[in-house]
């Protein structure tokens, strides 16, 4: 029996659900908590057939014990779910494996995060945990000889942490902002599309007009100088982009390539960020170009349709 706590995220993805799901059962986990937001005002009649299959779904493997599924009446929403859902786990957890539905784990990422969860619960430093390696699912490539690294980015796409470490620092509504705007960007003194980067979506996502909730996180771990530990394998892989897509991530890593990850581990000896990792995802994904490169590419892909 796998003793971590699990945490699944679904919606209205009644097929990418049941197969996320079924991967989880079978590793024979002692607890696996489900969450369902609630319907959205403006749904249409097929999400809200959707959203009912994913409903019976769930329901119909509610004879494990371990389950316990909660379906909220109300729609909470990107930008205050996770905050939701982990405030009602922590206050029996204190550290959990996250999965949304679109979101398929090779079995060896519970053992990964398991592991990860345990070695890394008292550092300072570590305050994420990632069974996504976009580099290594992206060119099938290894940076070093090592079973895991480490990166100023987490990264969401099946993930773990811990209570004391999330409730320090999570907040959804980043009210510090003013406080801490400076001092935030002046971190991104060599790469400026990165500072535009995040100085766009830190900024909105404060004033309410983005509603990820994945920003907050990033923001305070970046701003902290706190570091995620990433499998040296990409052990997820993407499976929601063509039935419902939510997200706009980047194309490249939509066909990711997913991998076992071999134990035991070889460990990495210094705590710092891989320089290899990082510097692929700013030019991947981590900048925003300036206004005037941001229009000319508009026009030039409004000419080419």
């Amino acid at each position: 029996m796998f003793k971590t706590p699990i945490l699944l995220l679904t919606f209205k993805r009644p097929f990418e659900t049941e197969k996320v799901l079924s991967q989880i059962l079978s590793i024979k986990p002692q607890t696996l908590y489900i969450f369902q937001d609630g319907k959205k005002i403006n749904f249409k009649k097929k999400d809200i057939d959707q959203y009912n299959k994913t409903s019976k779904l769930i329901k119909k493997y509610q004879h494990y014990k371990c389950i316990k599924y909660q379906k909220f009446k109300k729609n909470i929403g990107q930008r205050f779910l996770a905050k939701k859902v982990l405030d009602i786990v922590f206050k029996k957890e204190k550290e959990i494996i996250f999965l949304e539905d679109d979101t398929l784990p090779k079995k060896s990422f519970f053992k990964f995060c398991s592991l990860m969860l345990k070695k890394y619960r008292k550092n300072r430093d570590v305050y994420h945990i990632s069974g996504c390696n976009l580099y290594d699912g992206t060119i099938n490539k290894r940076i070093n000889d090592k079973s895991f690294l480490f990166s100023k980015y987490p990264q969401f796409w099946g993930w773990a942490t811990w209570k004391k470490k999330w409730n320090k620092f999570y907040e959804a509504e980043i009210s510090d902002w003013d406080e801490n705007k400076k001092k935030f960007l002046n971190l991104f003194q060599v790469n400026k599309d990165e500072r535009r980067f995040f100085k766009f979506y830190v900024e909105n996502n404060s004033k309410g007009k983005h509603i990820g909730w994945d920003i907050p996180w990033i923001y305070k771990l970046i701003l902290n100088k706190k570091l995620t530990v990433i499998s040296a394998r990409n052990l997820i892989k993407n499976i929601g982009f063509k039935s419902d897509p939510t997200g706009k991530g980047a194309k490249k890593f939509r066909n990711l390539k997913s991998f076992n990850l071999n134990f035991p581990l070889k460990a990495e000896s210094l705590i710092i960020p891989n320089t290899i990792y990082d510097n692929f995802l700013y030019k991947s994904f981590y900048h925003r170009k300036n206004i005037a490169i941001r229009l000319k590419n508009k026009i030039i892909r409004i000419l080419k349709n």
